[in-house]
C-alpha cells in the first residue's frame, strides 16, 4: 500500500511569509494526498491566501489555538488512520520546503519502518545557506539544547541521523502513532512541544531520525515554535516560555519519590537562576523565572494529566535515551564556540580603544609625574587632614556600619539616616581594608592619572584620534575646580570629578548594552552621593535620554534606581522634617566657602584663581588676574563655541547643554546656604556644578576639533597651554603653603584623648571652639574623635536645638563664665571626660573669648588641666573610669532600617551583577549570530539588488567597480522593499559583549566575507 500524506498548514497573521510557503507547497515533487489549511484568527490577508489555495480543506479556527491545538483541529475534520504508513506533515506560515523534501521524507520513513518522525534541515528565511535548526536534545538535567544551528551549511552535519527530537516545523509523523501519544502536550503552546513529542516517541519504542536532504526554509515567526525576534517585548516572552516548559517537563519526566523535591525547589532555584540572568546581562528574564516558577508550581491539573498520559505510552526506561543527551560539559563547549563566533567569525573583530597604542598610556604617564610634583609635600603620608578631610573608621566592620539607617554617633548622638556618602566612603575605605583611611592618600597619589585616564576613555566616544583624546585628558586634569577640591581638602568633589567621565562613557553605551547601563547607574548613584546638588542637571540628561532611546528606554529607565534606592532613608527623614531642599546639602565634614561672582563661576572658578595671592606674595605689581584670566581662557571658549558651527552641531549642542545645566547648578548652588559651623555659614559648593560644566565644554571642544583634521592640534595645544598658565598657582598651591591639605597624624583629638579611646571608645569630649562673632561652639566628640563616614547632613543642616542640645550650650556657657557654679553634675551626666579649647585663630573677638574660656576652665575645681596639644588646651574632669561612657540604643534603625537596607541591596546589587563584565548568557549569543547572519543577508541582497538595477539599465564595467549608484531616491524605495522582504532592520537588540560589536562593525565586514564566500 502507498503511504498516504496529509499535509496540515497552520498560519496565523501570516501574509508576509506565507505566499513563499504555499508556492513551495505547490512545488513539491511528491504532492501531499491532502492538505488541511488552518487559519487561527488572522487579521490579515492569511485567511483569503489560504482558500484561495484551495485545499483540501480549510479551517478558521480560534485566534487563541496554538500549533499543536490546530493540528488537533484539523485531525477532527480527518479520517482515522488505518495503517501505519499514513503521515502527517506538519508546516507553519513559514515553513517553506525544498521541492524534493517530502518525497525525500517520505523515503526515509518508508526505508525505515522503525522510525515514527522524520525531521527535515531548517534553513534560515532569508539566508538560505545557513542552517536554523537540525535536530534536539536536552542535557541530563532536561534543558533544551539544539543539535546545530546558526550554521553555514557546509554538508558538515549530513551525516546525522538518529537524534532525540526535531523541530515542529516541517516534521512528519505516523498518525498511528500521533494518535497514540496523544499529539503534543497542551501544556507546552510553543515551547518544546516537539522535544516534549519526540521523547515520548522515543520512550514508547520507536525512533526519531533527521533527514539531511530534506529542506525547510523557517523564519521563526512564532507559530511553530517560538517566535525569535529580538525585540525586548517578545524575547523575554519566549524566554519565560523556554523556562514555563523546562520545569513542566521536569515536574512530568520525575520519578515519584522526587516529585515533592523538584516542586520545593522551584522557588529557590528561581531567585538563584535570577542572579545568573543579572549575570548574564538579562535583567528582563528575572520577572519571567519567577512566573515560570509559579506557574509550574500552581498548575497541579496540567501536570497531572501530562504524567498519566506519559505513563500509559512509556515502555522503555530512561536508560534507552542516554546516549542521546548532550553532557553539560558538551553544552558549556559549544556555547564557547558560538560566543567565539558571533565575536569573531560572523562579523569581523570588535574594534579596540586602543588605550596603548592610541596614546592612552602616554596620557596617563604623564599626568601621573604632574601629580606626583603637585603632591610632593604629601608623598610618604598615612593619612591627610585639613579642609573636609577626616579619617575613616579603622575597621571595615565599623566603616560599613555607618551606612544605611541608623545611630549617628555624632554630636549627642540621633537616630536617623546616613548619607549616601557614607556607602561611597565605605567603599573606597574597602580598598586599603589594612588601614581604610589610607584610601583617601591613593585618592590623592593617583588623582592626576586616575583623571586623565577618565577623560581619556570618554573621549573615545567622540573621537579616534590619540591626540584630541590626550588633549581632552589634559584639559580635564588642569579643570580648575578639581585643583581647587583638591588644594581645598575636599574629597567628595574630587571623586565627583573622577567619576564623570566614566558616567559619560558609560552613558553613552547604556543603550546598546546592559552592562553599560546597569555601569551608568552605579556611577549615577555614585556621582550624586558626592555631590547632590548635581541631582536635578542629571536627572534633565536622563529625561532626555529616556523620551530619545525609544525602544530601548527601559535601558535607561533603570539608571536612578540605585541613587534612589540609597537616598531613601534620607529622603524619608528631611521629608518630616519638611526641609526638602536640605537634600542637596554637600555631604561629609562641612567646608566654609564663600560667595563667587558669577564671572568667576563662567571661568570655571569654584572660589579665587590663586593669581591674586601670589602676586601679593611676590609683590609683582601691573598685572591684574581679572583681565588676564578671561584673556588666557578665551582660545578654550572659541574652540567649544566653534563647535556649533561645524560639522557634528548636534552632538555639540548636546555637550553645550550638558554645560549649561552645570553652570546653571552652580549658579543656583551659590546662593544656597543650608548648613552652618557655629557663626559661619557654608554654602553648596558650586565646584561640582562646574565639573559637569568643565565636562560639556571639553566635549564640545573636541567635537569642534575634528573636523579641522590635521589642523586641529595647534589650537588644541594652545587652549591647553593658556589653561596651564591659568591654574599654576592652583597646580602649586600645596607648595606655596596656600592648600588646607596637609600630611596628618591619623588623629583629630590630643594624643592623651586618643589612648583613653583605646580603653573606651566612647568616651566623650567637650569641644569648646571660639568663634568670630564672640560666641562659643560647643560640640561633643565619641571616642577619638570625628570621622569622615559618620558625617551627615542631617545634623549639619539640622537649625533647631533640641532640649539637650539646649542643655549643652548651657554647660558650655557655664563652664566659659567664672560664676562659680558647680558644673560636675552636668558633666556627669553628658558622660563628659575630657574639654578641649580649640585656638581662636586671628579674629579679636574670638581671641578675647578663648582667654575669658581658658580662664574659666583653669579656676573650675572639678577640672584637672592636662596641658596644650596641637588641637588646643585640654582638661580632664575627674578620674579616667569615673564617668561611664553613652551607650548605644539597643533598637537604633529599627524595622524601616532593615526594609530599606533591603531595599539598598537588591537594587545596588542587581545593578553590580548586571554591570560585571563576564560576557553574554546563551540566549544572547544565540540571538547575537542570528542577528548577524540577518545583517549579512540584508547587505547581500542590497548588493545584488543594486548590480542587478545597473546591469540592467546598461551601465558600464568601470561604473560597476566604481561603485556608482542608482539615484538616492531609487536605492532607499529599494533598500526599504529588501528590507520588508527578509524582515530584518526592526526590533534588532544588542547585548553584552556580543551584539555591542555587531552594532558598531559588524555589518561592513560581514557583507564582505559573506559576499566573498
Amino acid at each position: 500500500m502507498q503511504p498516504r500524506v496529509t499535509a496540515i498548514l497552520v498560519a496565523r497573521n501570516g501574509a508576509k511569509h506565507l505566499e513563499r510557503t504555499l508556492k513551495a507547497l505547490s512545488l513539491q515533487t511528491r504532492k501531499p494526498d491532502r492538505v488541511i489549511t488552518v487559519d487561527c484568527g488572522s487579521s490579515d490577508a492569511t485567511a483569503q491566501m489560504l482558500a484561495e489555495f484551495e485545499p483540501t480543506q480549510f479551517i478558521a479556527a480560534d485566534a487563541d489555538l496554538n500549533f499543536g491545538q490546530a493540528i488537533s483541529a484539523a485531525l477532527r475534520v480527518s479520517t482515522p488512520p488505518t495503517h501505519d504508513r499514513e503521515l502527517l506533515w506538519l508546516l507553519a506560515q513559514d515553513s517553506a520546503p525544498e521541492p524534493s523534501a517530502l518525497e525525500v521524507l517520505v523515503d526515509a520513513l518508508e526505508i525505515a519502518p522503525s522510525v515514527a518522525v522524520a525531521g527535515p534541515k531548517v534553513m534560515e528565511w532569508i539566508a538560505s545557506e545557513y542552517i536554523h535548526n537540525f535536530g534536539e536534545s536536552m542535557t541530563p538535567l532536561g534543558t533544551t539544547v539544539a543539535l546545530v544551528e546558526s550554521e553555514l551549511d557546509q554538508g558538515q552535519h549530513d551525516g546525522l541521523s538518529d537524534v532525540l527530537a526535531v523541530s515542529a516545523g516541517g516534521m512528519l509523523v505516523r498518525h498511528t502513532v500521533w494518535e497514540q501519544l496523544g499529539g503534543f502536550d497542551p501544556a507546552l503552546p510553543t515551547v518544546d512541544d516537539s522535544l516534549d513529542f519526540c521523547v515520548r516517541v522515543r520512550l514508547a519504542g520507536y525512533r526519531v531520525a533527521v533527514v539531511p536532504a530534506a529542506r525547510v526554509a523557517s523564519a521563526g515567526d512564532g507559530v511553530a515554535g517560538p517566535n525569535q525576534s529580538s525585540r525586548g517585548r517578545l524575547r523575554r516572552r519566549r524566554m519565560r516560555a523556554e523556562r514555563s516548559a523546562q520545569l513542566h517537563r521536569r515536574l512530568v519526566y520525575a520519578p515519584a519519590g522526587a516529585l515533592v523535591v523538584h516542586w520545593l525547589s522551584l522557588l529557590p532555584l528561581a531567585f538563584i537562576r535570577s542572579i545568573g540572568q543579572l549575570l548574564r546581562k538579562e535583567p528582563g528574564a528575572v520577572a519571567g523565572e519567577f512566573s515560570a516558577a509559579f506557574g509550574a508550581a500552581f498548575n497541579g491539573m496540567r501536570v497531572g494529566n501530562a504524567r498519566r498520559s506519559f505513563a500509559q505510552t512509556r515502555t522503555l526506561g530512561w536508560d534507552a535515551i542516554s546516549t542521546l543527551r548532550v553532557p553539560s560539559a558538551e553544552v558549556r563547549r559549544r556555547h564557547s564556540l558560538k560566543r567565539e563566533a558571533s565575536l569573531f567569525g560572523l562579523h569581523g573583530e570588535r574594534p579596540e580603544i586602543r588605550f596603548f597604542a592610541g596614546g592612552g598610556a602616554w596620557t596617563m604617564l604623564a599626568a601621573a609625574v604632574v601629580g606626583i610634583v603637585m603632591m610632593l609635600p604629601l608623598l610618604g603620608a598615612d593619612t591627610l587632614t585639613g579642609g573636609g578631610l577626616l579619617p575613616l573608621s579603622p575597621t571595615l566592620p565599623e566603616l560599613w556600619a555607618s551606612v544605611g539607617y541608623g545611630w549617628r554617633d555624632l554630636g549627642l548622638g540621633f537616630v536617623g539616616a546616613a548619607d549616601p556618602f557614607a556607602a561611597v566612603v565605605a567603599v573606597l575605605g574597602s580598598i586599603a581594608f589594612w588601614s581604610p583611611s589610607f584610601a583617601l592618600v591613593l585618592v590623592y597619589a593617583l588623582a592626576f592619572p586616575l583623571a586623565a585616564v577618565g577623560a581619556w576613555m570618554a573621549a573615545t566616544r567622540l573621537t579616534d584620534r590619540g591626540s584630541l583624546r590626550a588633549l581632552a585628558a589634559t584639559l580635564w586634569v588642569l579643570a580648575p575646580t578639581f585643583l581647587i577640591a583638591l588644594a581645598d581638602g575636599r574629597p567628595a568633589a574630587i571623586l565627583v570629578h573622577l567619576l564623570l567621565p566614566w558616567l559619560f562613557f558609560a552613558w553613552f553605551a547604556a543603550a546598546r548594552t546592559w552592562s553599560a547601563s546597569a555601569t551608568a547607574a552605579l556611577l549615577f548613584a555614585a556621582v550624586l552621593a558626592c555631590a547632590p546638588s548635581l541631582a536635578p542637571a542629571l536627572l534633565v540628561v536622563w529625561a532626555l535620554s529616556v523620551a530619545l532611546a525609544t525602544r530601548r528606554a527601559m535601558r535607561f529607565i533603570g539608571i536612578p534606581l540605585p541613587a534612589l534606592a540609597l537616598a531613601i532613608p534620607l529622603i524619608a527623614d528631611q521629608g518630616l522634617r519638611g526641609t526638602w531642599l536640605n537634600l542637596v546639602a554637600d555631604p561629609g565634614l562641612p567646608v566654609p566657602s564663600g560667595h563667587a561672582p558669577t564671572l568667576h563661576l563662567l571661568f570655571g572658578l569654584p572660589g579665587t584663581d590663586g593669581w591674586a595671592d601670589v602676586l601679593d606674595r611676590f609683590a609683582v605689581v601691573g598685572l591684574d588676574p581679572q583681565t588676564l584670566v578671561p584673556i588666557l581662557l578665551a582660545p578654550l571658549a572659541v574652540l567649544a563655541l566653534l563647535a556649533l558651527l561645524l560639522p557634528g552641531a548636534r552632538l555639540a549642542s548636546g555637550a553645550w547643554l550638558v554645560a549649561l545645566l552645570g553652570f546653571g547648578t552652580a549658579l543656583a548652588a551659590n546662593q544656597l546656604v543650608l548648613a552652618a559651623i557655629g557663626a559661619e555659614p557654608v554654602r553648596v559648593w558650586s565646584g561640582s556644578g562646574l565639573s559637569l560644566y568643565w565636562l560639556g565644554l571639553v566635549g564640545a571642544l573636541v567635537i569642534g576639533l575634528r573636523p579641522l583634521h590635521r589642523f586641529a592640534l595647534a589650537p588644541g595645544v594652545v587652549a591647553a597651554l593658556t589653561l596651564a598658565v591659568v591654574v599654576l598657582p592652583l597646580v602649586a598651591s600645596l607648595h606655596l603653603g596656600t592648600a588646607a591639605v596637609r600630611e596628618g597624624t591619623g588623629q583629630t583629638q590630643p594624643a592623651f584623648v586618643a589612648a583613653e579611646a583605646q580603653i573606651d571608645p566612647r568616651i566623650s569630649t567637650l569641644q569648646l571652639t571660639p568663634q568670630a562673632d564672640g560666641g562659643l561652639l560647643a560640640t561633643i566628640e565619641r571616642g577619638a574623635g570625628a570621622i569622615l563616614n559618620q558625617q551627615s547632613t542631617l545634623s549639619s543642616t539640622d537649625q533647631t536645638l533640641s532640649a539637650r542640645e539646649k542643655a549643652l550650650a548651657e554647660l558650655a556657657g557655664n563652664l566659659a563664665s567664672r560664676s562659680g557654679l558647680d558644673t560636675s553634675a552636668d558633666l556627669t551626666e553628658f558622660g563628659i571626660r575630657f574639654i578641649v579649647l580649640q585656638p581662636a585663630g586671628d579674629n579679636v573677638d574670638a581671641a578675647a573669648t578663648a582667654l575669658r574660656t581658658e580662664t574659666a576652665l583653669d579656676g573650675n575645681a572639678a577640672l584637672a588641666p592636662v596641658g596644650d596639644t596641637e588641637f588646643g588646651r585640654l582638661w580632664q574632669f575627674g578620674e579616667t573610669d569615673a564617668a561611664a561612657s553613652t551607650p548605644i540604643p539597643a533598637s537604633a534603625g529599627g524595622a524601616f532600617g532593615l526594609v530599606t537596607l533591603l531595599i539598598a541591596l537588591i537594587v545596588v546589587g542587581s545593578a553590580v551583577l548586571l554591570s560585571l563584565p563576564i560576557g553574554a548568557g546563551r540566549e544572547a549569543v544565540r540571538q547575537a549570530n542570528r542577528d548577524a547572519i540577518r545583517r549579512a543577508a540584508r547587505a547581500d541582497a542590497k548588493q545584488k539588488s543594486r548590480r542587478g538595477r545597473r546591469a540592467k539599465d546598461g551601465a558600464s564595467a568601470s561604473d560597476l567597480d566604481s561603485g556608482l549608484d542608482a539615484p538616492l531616491g531609487t536605492d532607499l524605495e529599494a533598500d526599504l522593499a529588501i528590507d520588508r522582504e527578509i524582515g530584518v532592520g526592526t526590533g534588532l537588540e544588542s547585548d553584552d559583549g556580543v551584539s555591542d560589536s555587531i552594532e558598531s562593525a559588524s555589518e561592513p565586514t560581514t557583507a564582505k566575507e559573506h559576499n566573498a564566500r
